[in-house]
């Protein structure tokens, strides 16, 4: 099935026959059909399971990507210099690495030098992914932690909730706070449409 493979209705819709002009309407109605549902679901679980495919896999890959240092990869000299160093690396570290190219040249006086470039996959992307997939990011919410006075709470604000908030000027330090409150950002209530009643 090469729904499976591209994600692109259109495209299986023209593959099954359909002509290319209905062929966006008839992929969106094909995936709305319970039937071609139930068998897309049942052909990407048989693919994940030749795959060997796993949520825990992915997770696992992602990690590495997403918290690769580094550190692991080079050297740094007392000259203030760094070269990579590969023989050190943490067991699967490799699996963070995206490229790793040489160039060689020759110098002026005919000495040959050669540079190994090194480039790790995206760790941000992959925090990311990791954060979404763990349920830490909700698509119209943010997850806001804030350290008052050693006590945590964590506060579910929607987006526009959160620009609101920001916008208030809650986490600035104010000029004409007392001396207590100068040691601590200044945190005031602010109400959400949803404590305010709106």
């Amino acid at each position: 099935m090469r729904e499976l493979g591209d994600l692109n209705a259109s495209r299986a819709a023209r593959d099954a026959g359909y002509a290319a002009k209905s062929a966006s309407v008839e992929g969106s109605r094909l995936l709305a059909n319970p039937d071609v549902e139930a068998e897309i679901t049942r052909q990407r679980a048989i693919l994940a399971e030749r795959s060997n495919v796993t949520p825990e896999r992915i997770v696992a890959e992602l990690a590495v990507i997403a918290f690769s240092d580094l550190g692991d990869y080079i050297r740094i000299h007392p000259d203030g210099t760094a070269s990579v160093e590969l023989g050190n690396m943490p067991p699967g570290a490799t699996r963070a690495i995206a490229s790793l190219n040489t160039d060689t040249s020759r110098t002026s006086a005919d000495k040959q030098v050669t540079k190994l470039r090194l480039k790790l996959h995206d760790k941000h992307a992959a925090l990311v992914s990791l954060a979404k997939i763990l349920g830490m990011f909700q698509e119209s919410s943010v997850n806001l932690t804030i350290e008052s006075h050693g006590s945590t709470k964590l506060a579910v604000l929607s987006t526009e909730d959160l620009r609101r908030v920001l916008d208030s000027g809650v986490f600035d330090n104010q000029a004409d706070t007392d001396a207590e409150d100068a040691e601590h950002p200044c945190l005031r209530e602010v109400s959400t449409p949803s404590e305010s009643g709106e």
